[in-house]
């Protein structure tokens, strides 16, 4: 057997100025047959349904590069989220998005807010006014860089069927604005991050809870390396490659199971690499070496964690980012 490697393409990322790949690896453009040596030994495996350690699946929902990535895009977005959304005047564009009544009123105080647009201070200011429906209320607005003085008469703005929204002319309910492209490129941008964070912790957490399944109730097997292309995705500097391996199925059908890495040395078994299938669709298969929890068969055919400090590891990220979002909702909520 053996795999085709892509003669014209090169890696997108600098890989130590080698091809990645185990020490037998050829050069691009030279052919490849990669060392197929005796097939290693199944290990003992228990028959299905296995006892799955929680410490296992835990790791499995939680670790990996996917989900410890989007834990941590996730805490670190999530820091402009709590800062910019509560402060950010978002409901103004319909509330004063057409035609408004107005009222006279007068600047009760005014102060300077810890809040700055390019470097200019944003002032908050407190009036009161007499709405249309003849009862007088207060409110707050905001302006950058400009600030009234007290008792000083204003023209307010107040907003059709909510004599209680209102804002004085030419300022905004909330310290930042959202008017104009500026302000819609900024909402665009946090939401574009936070899809990215929940789209890869989604990926993640999918490819854990396929493990957890195969783990408990998959038929184990040996996968011989068919082939291996990279992709268009680079982590650490470091191409991300997509493994195809050949397995036959209790069907006595070849089928094939695929990963991605770009720790390619995981993958690189010449004798083959083990896996896991589901006995009524055999294409829906797992790797025992790319799943994220790092398991191994003990001595009695049992599952276990290889490495138990960094499954322990992987709750680390996912609670600081968790108690960190807790404690801002606490702070801008409460």
């Amino acid at each position: 057997m053996t795999a085709d490697w892509p003669d014209d393409s090169v890696p997108p990322c600098p890989y130590e100025g080698r091809v990645p790949g185990p020490p037998h690896a050829q050069a691009p453009g030279a052919p490849y047959a990669p060392a197929q040596g005796p097939p290693k030994p199944l290990p003992a495996m228990a028959d299905p349904p296995r006892d799955v350690p929680v410490l296992v699946r835990s790791s499995n929902l939680l670790g990996g590069f996917y989900n410890q990535f989007a834990w941590l895009w996730l805490g670190l977005t999530g820091v402009f989220l709590w800062v910019f959304v509560p402060n950010a005047d978002v409901a103004g564009l319909w509330h004063f998005g057409g035609e408004t009544a107005t009222a006279p009123g007068v600047v009760t105080a005014s102060r300077e807010t810890n809040c700055m647009e390019n470097d200019v201070r944003v002032y908050g200011h407190t009036f009161r006014f007499t709405g249309p429906d003849g009862v007088e209320r207060t409110g707050e607005s905001f302006a950058t860089g400009r600030r009234l003085d007290p008792e000083q008469e204003v023209t307010v703005e107040v907003a059709p069927g909510a004599p209680s929204v209102a804002r004085i002319r030419g300022m905004r309910r909330r310290p930042f604005g959202v008017e104009g492209w500026g302000g819609l490129l900024m909402v665009g941008m946090l939401a574009v991050f936070s899809v990215v964070g929940v789209v890869m912790l989604t990926v993640g957490v999918r490819k854990g809870l396929k493990a957890n399944r195969m783990l408990r109730s998959g038929l184990l097997t040996l996968g011989r390396l068919k082939a291996r292309r990279p992709t268009n995705t680079c982590i650490n500097d470091r191409t991300v490659y997509e493994f195809t391996f050949e397995f036959v199925a209790d069907d006595r059908r070849t089928h094939e199971a695929k990963a991605k890495t770009h720790d390619v040395d995981r993958l690189s078994d010449p004798r083959g690499e083990f896996l896991l299938y589901d006995p009524v669709d055999p294409s829906y298969a797992v790797l025992l070496d790319d799943i994220p929890g790092a398991v191994r068969v003990g001595e009695f055919g049992q599952l276990e964690t290889e490495r138990p400090a960094k499954a322990v590891r992987s709750f680390l990220l996912p609670a600081l980012v968790l108690g960190a979002h807790s404690v801002a909702a606490w702070v801008v909520l409460g």
